[in-house]
């Protein structure tokens, strides 16, 4: 993963409020809808507000990212203006809350100048996206701008090609899970082995199946229990992956 480069905005009326957030209840992506414009041009523009005068445009994210740069412009435990709205979807609200900037954190998609996202972008969010879920407490759980307020296209080359989002989803997944391989027996007898793992495996198999359990995907702990005294069966394994990737798949 890229480093990131703090440069935070200093806490004015328009784009920092300096408010905590209530909760950590899901990832918001935004583009830039500016051509060519890097992540500090963002982030300079967001600071930029701080100086309006009188009746002014509220505006922020706490992260840009570029082909080469990830900026952050305000601590992402605190609330942006990056998805304020007078209305917002129901699932919006289930979900996030009746003021989603209350409970989330937003990512800004720099675009190239035909209006597109870079690949080399795409993968520095897939990994700012990781990073948030793994280090920083945010859940396996997004929203594009227009899921969010229901009226924006935004971002737009996500709402113009959906498998784009798709494919940013299911690889921020692979990311969080790295046991994704098939695992493939010669006969039915392999399906009915315990897993002959190293324990950093059965470590790495511990938060997948806990995780899953914990975002209530599986609502058995008997498997987070086969994990922990090293009991699961190939087969188990196989009917697990299965299972609790088709259920994120829906529920995301």
């Amino acid at each position: 993963m890229l480093p990131i480069t703090t440069d935070y905005i200093p806490v004015n009326k328009y784009s920092r409020a300096g408010m905590k957030l209530k909760a950590k209840r899901g990832i918001v992506m935004h583009y830039t809808a500016s051509p060519g414009a890097s992540a500090k041009n963002i982030s300079k523009y967001f600071a930029s507000l701080a100086q309006q005068v009188g009746k002014g445009r509220y505006a922020s994210a706490h992260y840009s990212v570029d082909r080469t740069s990830i900026y952050n412009s305000l601590p992402d435990d605190e609330l942006a203006y990056h998805c304020g709205s007078e209305t917002y979807t129901k699932e919006a609200v289930a979900r996030l809350g009746t003021y989603p900037n209350n409970s989330t954190v937003g990512i800004e998609m720099c675009i190239e100048k035909d209006g597109s996202i870079h690949e080399d972008t795409f993968n520095n969010v897939v990994d700012l996206a990781v990073y948030l879920i793994r280090e920083r407490g945010f859940p396996n759980v997004f929203f594009t701008h227009k899921e969010v307020v229901g009226w924006k296209e935004c971002p737009l080359p996500w709402i113009k090609t959906p498998g784009e989002y798709e494919r940013f989803k299911q690889a921020v997944n692979s990311k969080l899970n790295p046991l994704k391989e098939e695992v493939v027996m010669e006969d039915e007898d392999d399906m009915n082995k315990v897993l002959d793992y190293a324990q950093w495996t059965w470590n790495e198999l511990d938060k997948y199946i806990g995780d899953a359990y914990n975002d209530k995907i599986i609502d058995e702990w008997a498997w987070v229990e086969k994990v922990r005294k090293k009991k699961l069966t190939y087969g188990e394994l196989l009917m697990l992956k299965v299972l609790i990737d088709e259920r994120r798949r829906k529920k995301g």
